[in-house]
């Protein structure tokens, strides 16, 4: 295969996604290539400024760097990649992240899944709906074989799809112009065009399994000298028989899923609809919905954990951490919860000098203040030394004017609200006076001999997208 069929298949790819980078761009759309600085993604970053170049004048190229700093050589990749797009004239974004395994998670999942987190921050930056990756024939046969020497199911024998929504956001397309192109003609295209490019000498430690299985796949392409075209055609026929099970599947899951009810819980299912199934028919409802969600598929034990804790079983409130989410049960719905710390944060302190908002990052919210002087909190009260802090147990709260006074856990349980996401619902202090509840709203109990006016009714919104 000749460079020119590279490029080629670049913009084909472009040209197969042109509607949905129109839509979801302005009068110059945005096309973000994944560059690591190794030879593949370097490459690809080649041709795609080449084929742009050709099909899309009006279109801009952006190269997206993840900085893992797993590796001594990490801040060396780093700097090859601006000095490359340097002399390419290619926008560089770049991001360092740090990589925390959950629990029960490889360093290798948890660097994927910062790493992926992270394009998807910098695709929105950039204004980027496509961000192509480098991944190729030989690395969709290398994860098919290890897939089925993990004994994964249909779906994972599909491999790679050449094209997917990154994230469940949805407004950002993973592409893969390359999954039919082998190893060698990427090398060849490399010669051809005289590309540098760094080598990861990770690739060399056969303590990982992908380079393990790489070091016996000459041994076994003399046996079987058709081995890459056998396995990506077994791997399409596999990928035909997921999307017709995907297709049934999905059927059930749009009866029985329904989007989150508050600010940290992403997406719901019904639980007595999911009771209700076989329970092979259940495990393939829970494994669209995570895919769905942005997830990587769960395993085929954690994927019986996750039917026998959240399903089968029927006392408690499971959490099972899973691809950065928190699956919970309550009551008659199974969540899909954002990952947030166990512990609450430490009070906040301060005062409210007339402020329409206040934003406070360590509880992920804030407070907005608006003037009504028939049912809010007395100013009086407002200008006293204010308090935001988690609960700390026997408090009591009045949620409507001249009713009584009830114990707050008792009323969050009525409000619907779980144990474990009332720890991070501050409560709002002056002095020793009660102003706020989230979740719940305003005290509504206030001395006689308070002004009538001003008031201001206070109110907590719930802001995921700040980070304590």
């Amino acid at each position: 295969m000749s460079g020119r069929l590279l490029t080629d298949k670049v913009a084909q790819a472009l040209q197969a996604s042109a509607a949905f980078v129109v839509s979801g761009a302005g009068t110059q759309p945005t096309i973000a290539v994944a560059l690591s600085g190794g030879r593949d993604s370097v490459a690809l970053l080649h041709a795609t400024r080449a084929a742009v170049a050709e099909a899309w004048p009006l279109a801009r190229v952006v190269a997206l760097h993840v900085h893992h700093g797993l590796q001594a050589q990490a801040d060396e990749w780093d700097r090859f990649c601006e000095t490359l797009c340097g002399d390419w004239q290619v926008p560089l974004a770049s991001e360092r992240v740090t990589v925390q395994a959950a629990t029960g998670e490889g360093i290798e999942a948890a660097a994927r899944r910062a790493r992926y987190a992270a394009l998807g921050r910098m695709c929105r930056a950039q204004g980027a709906s496509l961000l192509l990756f480098a991944h190729h024939r030989d690395d969709l046969v290398e994860t098919v074989l290890l897939r089925l020497f993990r004994g994964t199911g249909v779906a994972g024998m599909s491999g790679m799809p050449a094209r997917r929504p990154l994230d469940a956001q949805g407004d950002v397309q993973l592409v893969r112009p390359w999954l039919d192109v082998a190893r060698a003609e990427i090398d060849e295209y490399c010669a051809q065009q005289g590309l540098p490019w760094i080598d990861d000498p990770s690739n060399a430690d056969t303590r990982f399994a992908r380079n393990a299985l790489r070091a016996h796949l000459p041994a076994l392409l003399q046996a079987f000298p058709s081995l890459y075209e056998n396995v990506a055609q077994a791997a399409a026929h596999f990928g035909q028989a997921a999307g017709m099970l995907d297709a049934m599947v999905g059927r059930t899951l749009a009866s029985l899923a329904g989007p989150g009810r508050d600010a940290d819980t992403l997406a719901e299912l019904d639980l007595s609809g999911l009771r209700g199934l076989p329970a092979e028919h259940a495990d393939a409802v829970l494994r669209l919905w995570l895919r769905d969600l942005g997830a990587q598929p769960p395993s085929t034990a954690r994927l019986a954990a996750m039917r026998a804790q959240l399903i089968e079983h029927e006392g408690g409130e499971p959490a099972i951490a899973h691809d950065g989410l928190v699956l919970r049960r309550f009551r008659d719905r199974v969540l899909a919860c954002r990952a947030v710390p166990a512990e609450a944060p430490a009070p906040f302190e301060f005062e409210w000098r007339g402020e329409a908002r206040i934003v406070v990052p360590a509880w992920r919210g804030e407070l907005r203040f608006e003037r009504d002087d028939t049912f809010g909190v007395p100013e009086s009260v407002l200008r006293a030394p204010l308090r935001l802090a988690a609960r700390a147990g026997g408090e009591r709260i009045v949620l409507r004017p001249g009713g009584p006074a009830r114990a707050l856990k008792q009323a969050y349980q009525e409000a619907d609200i779980p144990a474990w996401r009332r720890a991070h619902l501050p409560l709002l202090w002056s002095g020793d006076a009660l102003v706020l509840a989230a979740g719940l709203g305003l005290h509504r109990r206030w001395p006689a001999d308070v002004p009538h006016a001003p008031r201001w009714r206070v109110e907590w919104v719930m802001r995921p997208d700040l980070h304590g």
